[in-house]
């Protein structure tokens, strides 16, 4: 009895989806370092996310390699690129850039992150 009730709505499945076929679909592939602070991230429109470098080693000669990216004010100072190091909001980014503690680009800085 239960399958004559469902039986209109398997046909109204069937219907529709004949009527609206699932368009074809690519990923689009992101190749090279992503920034955070870049919109959209991967230099392409269509790409939506950064997939980083797997493993933590990576990650961590990425920091250190690089003149601005940081994780403490103390690294800041030593690599010599600020003395104040802005956390990207996002909980998802471990590290921050590193910024002169009294220049007008923080300012810029702190005043995205309190609008993201």
């Amino acid at each position: 009895m239960a399958y004559v009730r469902l039986a209109p709505l398997a046909l109204f499945v069937l219907a529709t989806s004949l009527m609206f076929p699932m368009k074809k679909i690519e990923a689009v592939t992101c190749s090279g370092w992503c920034s955070p602070f870049e919109v959209p991230p991967c230099r392409s429109l269509e790409c939506r996310t950064c997939i980083y470098p797997t493993g933590l080693g990576t990650a961590l000669k990425m920091i250190d390699e690089h003149p601005n990216l940081c994780q403490s004010h103390d690294e800041c100072t030593k690599k010599g690129s600020g003395n104040f190091c802005a956390r990207y909001p996002s909980p998802y980014v471990d590290y921050g850039w590193c910024f002169d503690s009294d220049s007008e680009s923080l300012q810029g800085f702190l005043a995205m992150s309190a609008r993201a």
